[in-house]
């Protein structure tokens, strides 16, 4: 009997994946922004910089999706369940992403946001329904995004937010606690405010391996500029960035995430592209450059922190 083709086959499951979700979002709303999937996610544990402790963590739980029969000779289950927590920008979906490029896995990337800012009596079955998917279609990352939205106390009063939430969390409970042991699926939810994170959740069987990604260090810091760079030059197919001193950069981004120095260099190729485009030589983005815009982006977060906080409405 003939086999098809790896090209094939991935286009094939590809199909099926959006004719599912294409089903369930005419039961259950357009899921577009709320739920996406990736038949073979692309990013490595080494495009992440910095993160040591939670990289080698993560790889780990590898094991459990690629060889869990290696639990079975020690009696015990695999794993199904991680929860990641931190501040914000500092990587997770990033290392959920990694995780599963590792494991070989499908990429299941629920935006728990999104998704229950459409929240109704059925949302709890959505949820149990995706998990539902996931776990039929080979090994599966599904990656539960902004996990202290199922608090739902963006959406409700508190009274009304602490039962709707008991509901929905007590409805992905159910399914997790259904997942067969096989480590099939790994679910990896993460969450920037642990304080709204139901303790159902991370109870024993659950999401019951917590791993801390913290924000970076100066040296990890540095590892993420040196990586932004590549990958800006890579992209461009062309040298863009002057030998950076960082005895200068580095000790005025303390407290600044990996999200944070994101933006800094995206500012700082964005200032040479207007001049560029205004007809100047923008020349190569040097050390004064990149201090430049770690000013101009710690003004603009101030503005923002003041947004956030109503002191301009």
């Amino acid at each position: 009997m003939s086999r098809l083709p790896a090209d094939d086959l991935q286009w094939a499951l590809q199909r099926r994946l959006e004719d599912v979700f294409a089903k369930l979002g005419e039961k259950f709303g357009d899921l577009t922004g709320r739920v996406e999937t990736e038949i073979h996610p692309d990013v490595s544990f080494d495009d992440v910089g910095g993160l040591q402790a939670a990289k080698d963590l993560l790889r780990g739980f590898t094991l459990a999706l690629r060889s869990p029969e290696s639990y079975a000779r020690w009696g015990i289950p695999p794993p199904k369940g991680v929860l990641l927590y931190g501040p914000p920008g500092t990587g997770k979906s990033k290392l959920a992403r990694a995780l599963a490029t590792a494991a070989g896995a499908i990429f299941y990337h629920v935006k728990l946001l999104n998704l229950t800012s459409k929240f109704g009596a059925n949302t709890g079955e959505l949820l149990q329904e995706i998990l539902r998917i996931a776990g039929g279609e080979g090994r599966a990352v599904l990656f539960l995004d902004e996990a202290e939205a199922l608090s739902l106390e963006h959406l409700l009063p508190p009274p009304a937010a602490r039962e709707a939430s008991a509901r929905l969390v007590a409805a992905l409970c159910e399914k997790l606690d259904a997942l067969r042991a096989d480590g099939r699926v790994l679910v990896v939810g993460a969450t920037s405010r642990t304080d709204a994170v139901d303790a159902e959740l991370v109870a024993p069987g659950r999401l019951d391996h917590l791993v801390e990604v913290p924000l970076p260090d100066a040296e990890a810091q540095r590892e993420i500029l040196e990586l932004m760079r590549a990958r800006a030059e890579r992209n461009a197919g062309r040298a863009l960035f002057e030998t950076i001193d960082y005895r200068k950069v580095l000790p005025l981004m303390g407290g600044m995430s990996g999200a944070d120095i994101s933006e800094i260099i995206r500012r700082a190729l964005e200032t040479k592209v207007h001049h560029a485009g205004a007809g100047t030589e923008p020349g190569l983005v040097t050390t004064d450059d990149l201090l430049v815009s770690i000013d101009a982006y710690k003004r603009v977060r101030g503005v923002v922190e003041k947004i956030r906080y109503g002191q301009y409405l």
